[in-house]
């Protein structure tokens, strides 16, 4: 699936209700990151709201998601900054609704669930996995080689953050990636296939 134009992704950290009171729910920090990726995927720009208190501060858990969100941006932000969207958004069962309120929409994004963006040569393809396969391998479908996709030949991949030399296997139905023993990050996971 292609999308045309760019996306607009407006949301903020939080879930309130006025009904004779209010409560905040907040939004894990993954699935907050799942939006940028996701919006980014799809030639789209991320703009998260932190609502400040009148002082202008802002809460304790609202730090922590912007921390964790400066965190994995420190690890990953090549995947997202200065990229583009690549030959289809990405690959998965779920998706992210689009309009108003659809904030939770992202909790249903899982390691199942793949996005692709690129470097502007067109040379290096990231796959951002919404969560940490089960198993022992990454598996990515839209860069195997009998892909509709066309991906060409991947000569290296790699996972920012980690340290081990990672194995790997571009077959005619996937691009298989060894999972390293240690998670380089919280969540969210951007391998980094550079192509031929």
């Amino acid at each position: 699936m292609r999308i045309r134009g760019p996306v607009l992704v407006d949301t903020v950290p939080e879930i309130s209700s006025h009904q004779g009171r209010i409560f905040q729910t907040y939004i894990k920090p993954g699935e907050v990151i799942h939006w940028p990726v996701d919006a980014v995927s799809k030639n789209g720009t991320f703009i998260l709201n932190i609502p400040g208190k009148p002082d202008g501060t802002i809460d304790s858990e609202e730090k922590a998601i912007v921390e964790s969100i400066g965190k994995w941006m420190q690890t990953n932000g090549e995947a997202i900054y200065a990229t583009r969207p690549w030959k289809t958004f990405g690959e998965g069962p779920n998706s992210v609704k689009l309009g108003s309120f659809a904030g939770p929409s992202t909790a249903s994004l899982d390691a199942k669930d793949i996005r692709f963006t690129r470097n502007k040569r067109g040379d290096v393809v990231y796959a951002i996995f919404l969560g940490w396969p089960m198993g022992k391998k990454f598996h990515i479908k839209s860069l195997g080689t009998a892909s509709q996709f066309n991906p060409g030949k991947v000569a290296h991949v790699e996972l920012p953050g980690c340290v081990d030399k990672l194995e790997w296997n571009q077959l005619a139905e996937s691009l298989t990636v060894e999972k390293p023993l240690v998670k380089p990050c919280d969540f969210a996971y951007a391998l980094k296939a550079r192509l031929s």
